[in-house]
């Protein structure tokens, strides 16, 4: 008999039945998350009138929608390597003056995409510490934005303001690496790769030269190099590390 997957635990047959079903049963499964295959046509066995049996995957009917919703390894890679890449493609845009407003839609999409892929390697791994490490690092980073480009004050560098803003971003920052270092390694221990422990030690060596090369347009080029060039570096080994991640590994 053929009919569709519905969800995780349900099959429309041609006979306009409804068959429960077990993952198990699927033959040709391959490791794919039958979440992201919805929609997609099957042929079973069934013995009994609610339960399907042999089931053998004829047609893949791949949604962007159940790919995006799917808490699986394989969703959070697609999605974690789009943000990226979107991240990548943002950084090139803003040094386009003509087209350069629609870099904040990027962005934002981009943050949106990586967001929901840090959920779905949490939730697959039933880490209960990851996406909470990563919230907290989003927050943090928004209140060293805040300080920087909002708060700053206006005078020259050996102003006291200008000095209390330093050490205040300098604590904040600080502290957001100290999650960025636990999201990076865990993110590492669940993968089994040691790129995303590269990345993380490239971006922070990267992220103070970029705010010194904001505050001191004058030394523009020797803050630039290293900052935003580490960035792209970074941000590059991260793409490598995510594409790599294939399951999780147990420890």
């Amino acid at each position: 008999m053929q009919g569709k997957i519905l969800s995780p635990q349900l099959i429309s047959g041609d006979d306009g039945k409804r068959y429960e079903y077990d993952k198990n049963d699927v033959i040709n499964l391959d490791g794919k998350d039958l979440a992201m295959l919805t929609g997609s046509q099957v042929e079973f066995l069934s013995f009994d009138k609610r339960v399907a049996k042999s089931i053998y995957i004829i047609a893949e009917n791949l949604h962007v929608s159940s790919i995006l919703s799917a808490d699986s390894i394989r969703s959070a890679r697609l999605k974690a390597l789009c943000g990226i890449g979107l991240l990548i493609f943002s950084f090139i845009l803003f040094f386009n003056f003509i087209i350069r407003y629609i870099v904040p839609i990027i962005a934002i999409v981009s943050f949106v995409l990586y967001s929901m892929a840090i959920y779905s390697v949490s939730k697959a791994a039933a880490s209960k510490s990851l996406f909470k490490n990563y919230i907290k690092a989003v927050i943090i980073s928004f209140f060293v934005f805040f300080i920087y480009f909002m708060l700053a004050p206006s005078g020259a560098p050996s102003t006291s303001g200008f000095i209390a803003m330093e050490l205040l971003g300098a604590m904040i920052i600080l502290i957001a690496a100290i999650y960025l270092y636990e999201i990076h390694y865990e993110l590492a221990r669940l993968s089994g790769s040691s790129l995303f422990l590269w990345s993380f030690w490239i971006y922070v060596v990267s992220v103070p030269f970029c705010l010194l090369f904001i505050i001191f347009l004058g030394f523009a080029f020797f803050f630039f190099l290293p900052g935003f060039g580490g960035l792209i570096m970074s941000w590059m080994l991260l793409f490598v590390a995510w594409w790599r991640f294939g399951k999780v590994e147990k420890r």
